[in-house]
């Protein structure tokens, strides 16, 4: 198993925000949860540890539950400083050994105030972890360098290609990293070396081994810091925005049948639309309703509605019951039946129904009672005006053909058709 420590128990003091920098909220959202998603979205990371301050842990626990971070399993309390931080995550690990945890696991330490870490950093330091049984990522020194003489002035020029700067995350077999901290612990060295597991390895005499890093991967230390994040995650939502731009957004919630939305994308894409797969859950990674993962191309806020011409809600009953608590999907099937389309299969007609947007419809049977003052036609299909649904998983194929027709044409529908060996 992977698991993450994520330190938050600083107090971040020269950043001077009055709370840890950790849960300063960057765009409405605190850096810790930033931090939290980048091992959340990792598909090498299983679990992930928070150490978080004393006076912040329930704060925690609220933002884990709001932004659906469910690879964490154990939240710790900090200690007073950063090596007992990492200690009483450690401990926390040691204690669960031959239950949840194991000598052979990969440990990784990363900082709560560091959330501009790449997967690309991540992947990398947990490749070589297991291959060496431990890695750190680390960035030549671009800029010159020389040693300070006074807070004020230099005497002592340093060639810069001699140095490295480490950064987190930092990986180690579990085994090593509790040997560290034991051999660090019976040297006295805890109480005596800057307060970082490098520093004790360094003590040591133990070999840093180190790998990809980029300048990009700093921790948030001023003020000015989190300015520059602010900037960072901008930037990072306007390039999903540019991704999300499509004919047909499909949207995606836990629960969600995946044959319903997966084969209309696929048919629709087939018929050379382009098709954005969008999350309404918070994140990307959408569990379906037979526990699949699907990965969605964005999140349903980051679309760029404008420039579609339909949306499409898969059924399932939980996704039709997590669809319609949606204020985003509520509020743009409303806008988008006004003049564009509207689209949804098995139980997912019923939220068109509540909304009031159509006289004649088909649904699953188990939701006929849902369809008030509409018009069932029990048919596979059917169209009423801006409007077109589908009875079940097993109408899908009709349905996706029957949107080629109208957002493409005919011939290109029944191409579709011949070309997968579709009969009605």
């Amino acid at each position: 198993m992977n698991t993450v420590i994520i330190l938050a128990g600083g107090t971040g003091t020269r950043v001077g925000a009055g709370r840890p920098k950790q849960f300063i909220e960057v765009l409405g959202k605190p850096v810790l949860a930033y931090t939290c998603e980048i091992f959340q979205k990792n598909k090498n990371i299983d679990a992930i540890e928070i150490v978080c301050h004393h006076d912040w842990a329930d704060y925690c626990q609220e933002m884990v539950a709001k932004y659906q971070i469910n690879k964490v399993r154990w939240i710790v309390l900090g200690g007073e400083t950063f090596q007992d931080s990492v200690m009483n995550g450690v401990k926390n690990l040691e204690e669960l050994l031959g239950k949840e945890t194991s000598l052979d696991d990969n440990v990784f330490i990363q900082y709560g105030g560091a959330p501009f870490t790449s997967q690309k950093i991540v992947d990398a330091v947990v490749k070589m972890t297991f291959e060496r049984g431990s890695a750190f990522t680390a960035t030549p020194c671009y800029q010159l360098i020389s040693e300070r003489a006074t807070d004020t002035t230099s005497t002592v020029w340093c060639d810069r290609d001699h140095y490295i700067q480490i950064a987190c995350p930092y990986g180690f077999r579990f085994s090593y990293l509790i040997d560290i901290y034991k051999r660090s612990a019976e040297q006295g060295l805890l109480e005596k070396i800057e307060p970082h597991t490098t520093s004790l390895m360094y003590a040591l005499g133990e070999t840093i081994n180190y790998t990809y890093g980029d300048q990009t991967n700093i921790k948030i230390t001023t003020a000015e810091d989190i300015e520059l994040f602010e900037g960072y995650v901008m930037a990072e939502q306007k390039r999903e925005t540019e991704k999300c731009s499509g004919d047909v957004v499909v949207f995606l919630a836990d629960g969600f049948e995946e044959c319903e939305g997966l084969l209309v994308v696929d048919i629709l894409r087939r018929a050379g639309l382009k098709v954005v797969m969008a999350s309404i859950m918070g994140r990307r990674e959408v569990i379906s309703s037979r526990e699949i993962m699907i990965t969605a191309d964005c999140l349903a806020e980051n679309v760029k509605y404008e420039n579609a011409k339909m949306i499409v809600l898969p059924g399932g009953r939980t996704g039709t019951e997590n669809l319609a608590s949606s204020e985003l999907v509520k509020d743009k099937c409303i806008e988008f039946a006004k003049n564009k389309y509207v689209a949804a299969v098995c139980a997912a007609p019923s939220i068109l129904a509540s909304l009031g947007l159509m006289k004649r419809a088909t649904v699953h049977p188990d939701f006929e009672d849902k369809m008030r003052d509409v018009v069932v036609t029990g048919a596979s299909v059917t169209v009423d005006g801006n409007t077109i649904t589908g009875r079940g998983l097993g109408a899908t194929i009709p349905f996706a053909l029957e949107l080629v027709k109208i957002l493409v044409n005919e011939n290109k529908a029944e191409h579709i058709k011949k070309a997968i060996c579709y009969r009605e």
